[in-house]
């Protein structure tokens, strides 16, 4: 299975989230992120933040 590694502002553009939004989210202790040196070199495999999210939500909208 080919995992989908995503930048930041993607993921914010599939939740229908704005950049901040996302930027805090990612500041989340236990978020599955990929650092590779710096904010601007952040990624994310997609499959896992939709389990991370299916795990830890809440009833607070985003």
């Amino acid at each position: 299975m080919i995992e989908e590694v995503i930048t930041v502002p993607e993921m914010a553009r599939r939740l229908k989230l704005n950049k901040q939004q996302a930027y805090d989210l990612v500041r989340t202790p236990g978020f599955p992120l990929l650092n590779f040196g710096g904010e601007r070199q952040n990624r994310v495999i997609w499959s896992d933040v939709l389990q991370w999210l299916r795990k830890n939500k809440s009833g607070d909208a985003a």
